[in-house]
């Protein structure tokens, strides 16, 4: 018998022609039913959206709005001066106070709409925004990183002046636009919850001293060296990049950022930071840690040691 003996006759297969061809006909609807069965899926979450979206419609529905041309948020002033301690929020307390719930119960029912005033209106939405970053970051804590937070400054949207509006949304598209560049201090009225950010006031921000709060804002942010450094050895002038990505706000008036922290500087260092051998950058890293009050004690607890481990007496 030849080598070839084994092999099936012309024409004859293992399947057979008819089973070639029901294999191939469950195969095509098998591809059907999963691209049916994602299409449906698809929809279906399309759908939980728009019955979301439907029932955060209806819920701003039963909101009683005022609009009021200006306005001193109550419940949002009584939780600052009882939870900001050391120009940062004791989270651990706040979790367990009503205020928040009642401060948010606040701006969902008050508009800005009737403020004429440029002041008030930048004044409300400031105080707004600042309450929603200490919102979202008490319902996460003990979270100790700003980034922890996700995406939750653009998904999750709380009831203002009857609208569902996200925290980014209020800063890109409420809050900037009334920014004034012949003011840019007025930026540093502008929480955003880490330690990195200006820190917060222990009152809401109003238009009577808002000069006033917004100069000193900047002052804290300019000393603290981890958002500006001066190092003489390695000829080096350094500023965290808060204030990069801020830039524009200060070209009018002070030509840079770094000039606008130059003019915060004594004498002295602003001699040495003229010289031409020293290198000017955003070179400091950002600060995400959360502005939270117990952690902030432990880190400045911790940097103490430090200084006496290299500091022996």
């Amino acid at each position: 018998m030849s080598n070839d003996s084994w092999r099936p006759f012309a024409g004859e297969h293992l399947l057979g022609q008819s089973g070639v061809e029901t294999l191939a006909q469950r195969n095509s609807l098998l591809m059907k039913v999963i691209g049916l069965s994602i299409l449906a899926i698809g929809l279906l979450l399309v759908g939980f959206q728009l019955v979301g979206d439907g029932f955060e419609s209806l819920e701003t529905l039963f909101i009683k709005v005022e609009t009021p041309t200006s306005y001193r948020f109550r419940s949002y002033s009584q939780l600052l001066k009882e939870f900001v301690k050391d120009n940062s929020v004791d989270y651990a307390a706040l979790k367990k106070s009503p205020l928040l719930k009642e401060s948010m119960k606040e701006i969902a029912h008050i508009s800005p709409a009737k403020m004429i005033d440029d002041k008030e209106r930048l004044a409300y939405w400031l105080n707004v925004y600042n309450l929603m970053m200490i919102k979202e970051i008490a319902d996460r804590f003990p979270i100790t990183d700003l980034n922890a937070l996700g995406n939750d400054p653009t998904r999750r949207k709380f009831t203002v002046g009857g609208e569902k509006l996200s925290s980014q949304f209020v800063q890109h598209d409420k809050i900037q636009p009334l920014f004034n560049d012949n003011f840019p201090e007025e930026i540093f009225l502008m929480c955003g919850g880490a330690m990195g950010h200006p820190a917060i006031l222990d009152h809401p921000v109003v238009p009577d001293r808002m000069d006033k709060d917004m100069k000193e804002a900047a002052y804290r942010w300019v000393i603290d060296p981890g958002n500006v450094n001066l190092d003489r050895y390695k000829s080096r002038f350094d500023i965290a990049p808060y204030l990069q990505w801020n830039e524009g706000l200060f070209e009018k008036r002070y030509g840079s950022a770094t000039d606008f922290v130059i003019s915060f500087l004594n004498p002295d260092a602003q001699e040495a930071i003229s010289s031409i051998t020293i290198l000017k950058g955003f070179g400091l890293p950002f600060n995400w840690t959360v502005n939270d009050y117990a952690l902030k004690k432990q880190i400045e607890k911790a940097r103490q040691e430090k200084v006496k481990e290299l500091n022996p007496s």
